[in-house]
């Protein structure tokens, strides 16, 4: 009997260390997610989360796996786009005035992944840990300020009078097919905080006096050019008659 006990005992607490080995969900903090990678078994298609049970047998080798737990709450970011219209800085040259053809647009935005996206993107060794995680929103806010930057431009050259603070973030996503370019990451916040817009009714009319100006001179060069093969072909058959006379 004192045998069976202590078989019992020894066998009580090596189920107890394998529970515990595998049980997975106690490692993760409250607000976080862990994913589970192992050798034997890669990326776990099954996110661990604090409250839900998880256990997974790939802890059970020894260095066989690894739990990494980030944190999925929505990072915010502030982006700058600033610039100058094309050939702006020259058409400011030939007004002698102040920059009036460069933009600057900041924008504050909160960008976060699913834990489904999460799992992808660990796959693709995009993100191994929530420093990489951060970096790539980051980087995804960076390509979305530059879309909406040129959304906006587009649309105030086809119309001057268009107010840049009046977009939503509803409509924008779906102009500029944000999840196109960036498929895993949700936006849910959005703003322009502040904008300078560049003067596109002073633009066309100072780029159409430059290309008005620089047609005449191409109409002037080429009638110059024309007369002076006149005179020339005039040159030449006078010099023609006078040969033939001798």
């Amino acid at each position: 009997m004192k045998k069976f006990l202590i078989c019992l005992t020894i066998l009580v607490i090596f189920g107890l260390f394998i529970f515990f080995v595998g049980w997975t969900s106690i490692r993760v903090k409250p607000m976080q997610v862990g994913i589970v990678t192992s050798k034997t078994g890669g990326v776990s298609e099954i996110p661990v989360v604090n409250g839900k049970f998880s256990w997974n047998k790939e802890f059970l080798l020894p260095a066989n796996a690894i739990l990494n737990c980030y944190t999925l709450e929505p990072l915010n970011v502030n982006k700058t786009v600033s610039g100058t219209l094309a050939s702006g800085e020259a058409y400011t040259g030939v007004l002698g005035s102040v920059n009036n053809f460069g933009y600057e647009f900041n924008y504050s935005m909160n960008i976060s992944v699913s834990e489904e996206d999460l799992v992808e993107l660990i796959k693709k060794n995009k993100v191994k840990t929530q420093e990489d995680l951060n970096n790539y929103l980051s980087v995804s806010g960076d390509v979305i300020a530059q879309l909406t930057t040129d959304y906006l431009l587009k649309k105030l050259e086809e119309n001057p009078g268009f107010s840049v603070e009046s977009i939503r973030r509803d409509d924008l996503t779906k102009a500029l097919r944000i999840y196109q370019e960036c498929p895993e990451v949700q936006l849910s916040l959005f703003a322009i905080t502040s904008s300078k817009v560049p003067d596109y009714d002073l633009y066309k009319k100072v780029r159409n006096q430059i290309l008005n100006s620089d047609l005449r001179n191409s109409r002037s060069y080429s009638t110059s050019n024309s007369t002076n093969i006149n005179n020339y072909d005039a040159e030449s058959t006078t010099v023609d008659e006078t040969v033939s006379q001798e």
